[in-house]
């Protein structure tokens, strides 16, 4: 691999780390990226764009987020590898990026324990009402009630990925069942992780016995709108969604009116469609729902972990290696 290996970091980092990654090989550069927070549909001042552009051309590697624009990809003629910092790609897989011929890896996995840790956060707080105590400390009402508890409590996991193992390991810890389904599970198939394992052609039975329904799946074409009307029906009358995916994954307008009208109990959503939330959506007053703005991956740290895993890909880069977490461009993740 001969001259110099040039690297765009997409993303603002810490100096410290941007020294690790220089200090991997001496081939390495860090090209001139301007520091800017990449969003969806945002414009780049002409200054900006110009800045990029320039650092794009001679880029062979780039890490940072999911959101680079087709428009600034189309600037690096020599690229060979983004390694992005999310572990979702849809945003690439609509744009047409993941077959453009360079490879795309991501960071599954990476944050796979605080967002279970998340998920059994949100149950306990649904188990025991503490999102309706909070709303009375407020209101300055005193009102006694009972309160469930997760032990003997069905926990379903559709998508058995990282996430979906980490939520099924915390939830049996708390002495719940757990039931999952992932795309690739064969009829009978067991995992050391869940009491059942189920292929997604089950996902009714799976939706009919789950106290707590986890959507724990990549947002794909397969998976958008996965959670509909008639899936909510077959739900229990006192079971919680939770959904840690994508907000498509969830049809929307079908989950508020199943709050609305008792056709589940309670919902907490880290992640909505769109978001932000439009301030007039009903999500925001729904007394049963807990809603977040998609922070339960955003761990402390998390440009320390990300740029920890780019390292190790990175060394695998340098000596020939395969790469880790390569995304499949047919399945998107």
């Amino acid at each position: 691999m001969p001259g110099p290996l040039n690297i765009a970091v997409t993303f603002k980092l810490d100096e410290s780390l941007l020294r690790q990654i220089e200090a991997t090989d001496p081939r390495v550069r860090l090209v001139d990226f301007p520091a800017v927070v990449l969003r969806p549909g945002m414009d780049l001042t002409p200054e900006q764009r110009a800045r990029a552009e320039a650092a794009l051309a001679e880029t062979e590697i780039v890490f940072g987020p999911n959101t680079m624009p087709a428009s600034l990809v189309e600037a690096a003629p020599r690229l060979r590898w983004i390694q992005v910092i999310n572990a979702g790609v849809e945003r690439m897989a609509e744009e047409g990026l993941l077959r453009r011929g360079f490879v795309v890896t991501n960071v599954s996995g990476l944050a796979a324990g605080p967002i279970a840790e998340y998920v059994l956060g949100t149950m306990i707080m649904l188990a025991k009402d503490m999102h309706g105590c909070l709303r009375d400390q407020i209101d300055h009402r005193w009102r006694f009630r009972f309160i469930g508890e997760l032990a003997g409590k069905t926990c379903g996991v559709v998508g058995m990925g990282a996430i979906g193992r980490e939520t099924a390991r915390r939830a049996r810890a708390f002495g719940m069942r757990v039931i999952a389904s992932r795309r690739t599970a064969a009829p009978g198939e067991t995992d050391p992780d869940c009491d059942e394992l189920l292929p997604y052609a089950e996902l009714g039975r799976l939706l009919s016995e789950s106290d707590y329904l986890v959507l724990c799946v990549p947002l794909t074409a397969e998976t958008v709108g996965l959670i509909g009307a008639a899936e909510l029906r077959q739900m229990k009358a006192t079971a919680s969604l939770i959904n840690i995916a994508r907000g498509a994954v969830v049809d929307q307008d079908a989950l508020i009116a199943a709050l609305r009208e008792g056709t589940i109990a309670a919902a907490a959503l880290d992640v909505v469609e769109p978001e932000p939330l439009p301030a007039d959506n009903p999500l925001w007053n729904m007394p049963n729902v807990i809603l977040t703005p998609h922070i339960s991956g955003a761990v402390e740290g998390y440009g320390h972990r990300a740029t920890a895993f780019f390292l190790h890909n990175l060394r695998r880069y340098l000596a020939g290696e395969p790469l880790e977490n390569v995304v499949d461009p047919v399945l998107a993740y």
